[in-house]
């Protein structure tokens, strides 16, 4: 058995290698994920980057999850870790386009690697916090979630009711969409319609146009 740690993907900026988000992100998992393995003496883990094609760059080819694993392997390199970090396996999720589907594909791959997991320990944005707990707790058995508030972007700094707000809704699209295949197919439409959106809005526009499909779906959630 092996730990499995999840990281979950938040967009794709133009270059990963600088970006101030990320860069914080990924630095403050890489520490927690060697403090767990000097705590445990196990060096092995495996590590998931889960997030598809969200590009909002054309062509649109880039995944979420294969530019968290170029900044991951630079951070792995550094001279002071390189040693420690040479057994880490990295996996990249490329299919997810929202959380839920993060945790499901994760899921997914243990299953068709034939990993056995030790344990799973997820990290995220802080405001998913209480949304990410709850779909750890329903899709691994044994599961533990960090959320770091990493986000310096307009979007961290939205109105909290209506983050509070957005995150119960999303909540519930999630575990309407377990129910079935029908309602998960329905769920996964849903969120490629939603980056479709975001393309046609413009990234001058990006952080308007996510608070506009929110209210939207907010909106007709309530008159359903």
């Amino acid at each position: 058995m092996r730990p499995c740690f999840l990281v979950l993907g938040y967009g794709i900026p133009r270059n990963i290698l600088t970006d101030e988000n990320y860069r914080m992100y990924l630095k403050c998992v890489f520490n927690h994920i060697f403090a767990w393995c000097v705590e445990q003496d196990i060096w092995n883990p495996v590590i998931i980057f889960s997030g598809g094609k969200t590009d909002m760059v054309k062509p649109y080819r880039r995944t979420e999850a294969g530019e968290m694993v170029k900044l991951f392997r630079t951070l792995m390199g550094r001279s002071a870790v390189k040693r420690h970090a040479r057994l880490w396996t990295l996996i990249s999720e490329t299919r997810a386009f929202s959380t839920l589907d993060n945790f499901l594909y994760a899921k997914d791959i243990l299953r068709k690697r034939k990993i056995e997991m030790q344990s799973m320990i997820v990290f995220g944005e802080q405001t998913r916090l209480r949304r990410i707990t709850v779909l750890a707790r329903k899709i691994f058995k044994r599961s533990q979630v960090i959320t770091i508030d990493f986000d310096q972007s307009p979007n961290r700094y939205l109105d909290p009711k209506f983050l509070t707000q957005k995150e119960s809704e999303a909540l519930r699209f999630d575990l309407v969409a377990l129910q079935g295949q029908k309602a998960l197919k329905k769920h996964r439409t849903l969120f490629k319609q939603k980056f479709a959106f975001l393309r046609q809005a413009g990234s001058d526009h990006h952080v308007e146009a996510v608070r506009l499909w929110w209210e939207k779906e907010l909106q007709e959630s309530l008159t359903a």
